[in-house]
């Protein structure tokens, strides 16, 4: 059967505008200046939702051996080369520079373990320029660990009961799991659990699964749902999120400890997930917005990887030498358009030198030579 992907340059520019979001978000990094920027994030769990589960229905004939072998040798090939790269250099910048910079916790001893077995998402926040955005490559190998089987052992009329309740139990997790930690104000507990955030996964999974019944009027679709997510965002800034900064910082999407007030850590992630979807359904009817189409948010998203990765690393560097950093006085501009510049290069060489030349053998392993471009569009989430 026929397991490839027809490439769409659209997936990859949604991909680069959550590159952005999450740039503007880490700026100054830990003090969240662009409190919305953590939204691009969840675009991410979302696309990877669709994308995984579109591939493994494409495999889902396959017999049981290949079916995962072929899965979770292709996830090692894209995941693991920059990976271990990266955190080999992380790792030395970590000696290198003062252990306790900006970090709550600076023990690399304590959470090493955690980071290379990609459970990071289960140790507490370390403000750590070098590690602290592993958590969610580690949410997303956790779903790589669960959902394949799932979508091969359960019928398709079974996946399409199962996969569109898990949106309605995980918002009803992120309201009950805090109580076990001490009460709401740990309720950003939730947003690094699997089980809390299955829904963003789930819902551009349902993408993939209902692709053929959603109804063909995307782009009406994704503008009805963008103007549901600017309407909510106006009553959640004069509803006191204005308390956590002005509106243009958070339009009304605060962080999730700025959102408890409204009980934003419930709901939020779910409406932004639902979005997104629409935003992913545009992109497969052709009727994407043309912004979607714009070639350096094509080019930025098909280097997202090698940016995740890169990005706080390159920023703490950023941060020793010129410190402080006013991200709203000139100065910081411009060391925000170098420190951008230089992340884009440092991606553009690891997906040239390190990326590509596995994802062009990852993509032989079928049997049949691919263009690498047909696989690059499923690739890690940043972290937020």
């Amino acid at each position: 059967m026929n397991t490839g992907k027809r490439h769409l340059a659209s997936l990859d520019s949604l991909r680069g505008i959550g590159v952005i979001l999450i740039f503007a978000n880490h700026f100054v990094y830990p003090n969240y200046y662009i409190l919305f920027g953590w939204i691009g994030l969840w675009i991410f769990f979302a696309l990877s939702g669709f994308l995984i589960t579109d591939s493994l229905l494409k495999m889902k004939a396959l017999p049981v051996g290949q079916y995962f072998g072929r899965f979770y040798v292709k996830r090692a090939f894209r995941i693991l080369p920059a990976f271990v790269v990266f955190f080999t250099i992380a790792v030395a910048l970590y000696f290198v520079f003062p252990r306790d910079m900006f970090a709550v916790d600076w023990h690399l001893g304590r959470y090493w373990i955690y980071i290379v077995t990609f459970t990071f998402n289960h140790y507490p926040p370390t403000g750590s320029y070098w590690f602290a955005h592993l958590w969610s490559l580690s949410l997303e190998e956790q779903f790589y660990v669960v959902w394949p089987w799932l979508v091969f052992f359960l019928p398709m009329n079974w996946l399409k009961k199962i996969v569109p309740c898990w949106i309605l139990v995980a918002p009803v997790l992120r309201l009950v799991m805090p109580a076990f930690y001490g009460g709401v104000e740990h309720a950003e507990t939730v947003e690094a659990s699997l089980l809390c955030q299955a829904d963003a996964f789930a819902i551009g999974g349902c993408v993939a699964i209902f692709r053929d019944d959603l109804p063909r009027q995307s782009k009406k679709l994704m503008w009805i749902m963008t103007a549901v997510v600017i309407a909510i965002g106006l009553l959640n800034y004069f509803a006191g999120a204005s308390a956590a900064g002005s509106y243009w910082r958070t339009l009304g999407w605060p962080h999730l400890t700025a959102g408890i007030f409204n009980y934003q850590y419930v709901w939020g992630f779910g409406v932004i997930g639902i979005w997104a979807a629409t935003l992913i359904l545009t992109c497969l009817q052709g009727t994407a917005p043309f912004i979607l189409n714009f070639p350096p948010l094509v080019f930025l998203g098909r280097i997202s990887y090698g940016a995740y990765l890169s990005h706080l690393p390159l920023l703490g560097v950023y941060m020793y030498y010129l410190q402080p950093i006013n991200a709203f006085s000139i100065r910081g501009l411009v060391i925000f358009v170098i420190w951008f510049a230089s992340v884009i290069l440092v991606s553009w060489l690891s997906f040239r030198f390190i990326e590509l030349p596995f994802l062009r053998f990852k993509n032989r392993l079928g049997g049949r030579a691919q263009n690498s471009r047909s696989d690059t569009a499923i690739s890690p989430a940043p972290a937020g």
